[in-house]
């Protein structure tokens, strides 16, 4: 199932209904060269982070470009505590491929995730760990700068680095189970999944990761 589907022309309709031409809202949204509107009008690359800023500035409707479907009012939880945050436009697009993610995998639990992790291509846990924190138990800020497979039972790092190059390849996302170390130094089954994002404005690359919990492994080591 491709989450993104005709996306392009959903843009392509936006951006001519309101401002006429691409270059009229390249003009608006400080777009210097409209060549950059390319890759996302060809259906080629899915707008990331700092286009969805721009798009969503101008009044658009994020929901109804990426996937053809009209906002609704937020959630309750943790959704609504998101929308007040200062990620407002990147948290909302996490949150949006997160809940689809789950769709994919054909999850029917009241509670599709307990956690999720954002990565850039260094896996270098950065500005959003407190999810991760919380559901491994370490202090706010503890994970900061720490590498994702470095939370790997050492018997089950192998197997998640496959399971990120997995994604690397393009190929559909797919869940594992791994054990995580916790902050008392246990270690805690999960099972979970990953989906990557290519931003075609900076070039840049981004992992998206959810994680249900399975149960305690009372090991240590």
């Amino acid at each position: 199932m491709d989450i993104y589907k005709d996306f392009n022309f959903r843009l392509r309709e936006y951006i001519l209904k309101k401002h006429g031409s691409v270059s009229a809202f390249c003009r608006v949204a400080g777009i210097k060269y409209p060549a950059q509107m390319t890759p996302y009008l060809q259906g080629k690359s899915v707008p990331g982070r700092k286009m969805l800023e721009k798009l969503q500035k101008d009044g658009a409707d994020i929901d109804w470009i990426l996937h053809g479907e009209k906002t609704h009012s937020p959630a309750a939880g943790l959704g609504g505590c998101l929308k007040t945050s200062g990620y407002k436009v990147e948290m909302d697009d996490i949150i949006r491929r997160m809940r689809r993610l789950c769709r994919q995998m054909d999850e029917s639990f009241p509670t599709p995730f307990d956690t999720y992790i954002v990565l850039d291509s260094t896996l270098l846990l950065g500005e959003f760990t407190d999810s991760l924190e919380r559901f491994l138990g370490y202090e706010p800020g503890a994970l900061k700068g720490v590498h994702f497979l470095d939370l790997f039972h050492s018997g089950d790092r192998k197997s998640a680095r496959c399971h990120l190059e997995s994604c690397d390849g393009g190929s559909s996302p797919s869940e594992t189970i791994s054990r995580f170390r916790s902050a008392g130094g246990r270690y805690v089954s999960a099972e979970w999944s990953i989906q990557a994002n290519h931003d075609a404005g900076n070039g840049k690359k981004e992992y998206v990761i959810i994680a249900r919990r399975r149960e305690a492994f009372m090991g240590i080591g």
